[in-house]
C-alpha cells in the first residue's frame, strides 16, 4: 500500500463511483465535482445530493428554476431533465479511490483511477466550458484536472486566487475549452461564505 495511506489513523475504504457521467447530447458545458458525499448523507441518487449543499439552489437561481422533488427518483429525473433542458453535462473526477471511513471531506479522498476528461471531450464535441466546483489543490476538482493532465503528459495553467472566480482557456483538438473554477457550494464552505457571493460567481461563469 502507497505510504501516503498510513498517514491517517482511521482505515480508508475502496469506492467506486457510484453514478454515471450524465451528458446530454449536445451539452455546452461540463461540471466536475470530485467524489459524492456518503451514501447515508445522499436524499437520493445522483450528483451534490446532500440536502445541506446549495449547488441545486444555485442553479436554479441562474436558471428561473424551482425544483419541486429533493427526495428518490423524482428528484434524480428531475434534475437529468433540468440538465438536458440547459445543455448541461455533470461528472466527477474520482472514479475510483480510496476514502477515509465516516468521511465525505476531499482531503479525505486519495485517488486511484480519475475521470478521462479528453475521452468525454472527444465523445462530446460540442462542450466548451468546464466547470470545476471546487478549487484545493491536490484534492478539490481544480487540483485533480491537474493530476490528470500531468498523467496525460500535459501541462495545465491556472491562475490561482483566493477571492475571485478562477477562469482560464485550453486547446484541446483545435477547440478552446474555457475552465472556471468558483467556490464550492459545500456546506464547509457556506459557513464561512454568504449564499448571493458564491451565485455571483457562478452568474459570471454562465454569463461568459
Amino acid at each position: 500500500m502507497n505510504s501516503k495511506y498510513k498517514e491517517y489513523k482511521a482505515p480508508y475504504i475502496l469506492e467506486k463511483h457510484p453514478f454515471e457521467a450524465y451528458i446530454p447530447e449536445k451539452a455546452k458545458t461540463l461540471i466536475i465535482g470530485t467524489f459524492p458525499t456518503r451514501k447515508e448523507n445522499r436524499k437520493f441518487e445522483f450528483y451534490y445530493a446532500n440536502e445541506k449543499n446549495v449547488f441545486w439552489d444555485i442553479l436554479g437561481k441562474i436558471f428561473n428554476f424551482q425544483f419541486h422533488f429533493d427526495e428518490g427518483m423524482k428528484a434524480v429525473n428531475e434534475r437529468k431533465e433540468f440538465l438536458k433542458d440547459n445543455l448541461i453535462g455533470i461528472t466527477d473526477m474520482h472514479l475510483l479511490c480510496y476514502r477515509r471511513k465516516g468521511s465525505s471531506s476531499d482531503k479525505d479522498i486519495l485517488h486511484v483511477k480519475l475521470q478521462d476528461i479528453f475521452f468525454l471531450l472527444s465523445q462530446y464535441p460540442s462542450i466548451n466550458r468546464l466547470i470545476l466546483t471546487s478549487r484545493t489543490e491536490y484534492v478539490g476538482a481544480l487540483g485533480l484536472l491537474k493530476i490528470y493532465f500531468m498523467q496525460q503528459d500535459k501541462f495545465l495553467e491556472i491562475p490561482q486566487s483566493a477571492t475571485k472566480l478562477i477562469k482560464n482557456t485550453f486547446i484541446y483538438e483545435e477547440r478552446t475549452i474555457k475552465i472556471f473554477v468558483p467556490y464550492s457550494t459545500s456546506p464547509k464552505v457556506m459557513k464561512d461564505y454568504e449564499f448571493d457571493f458564491i451565485l455571483n460567481m457562478y452568474k459570471q461563469v454562465f454569463s461568459d
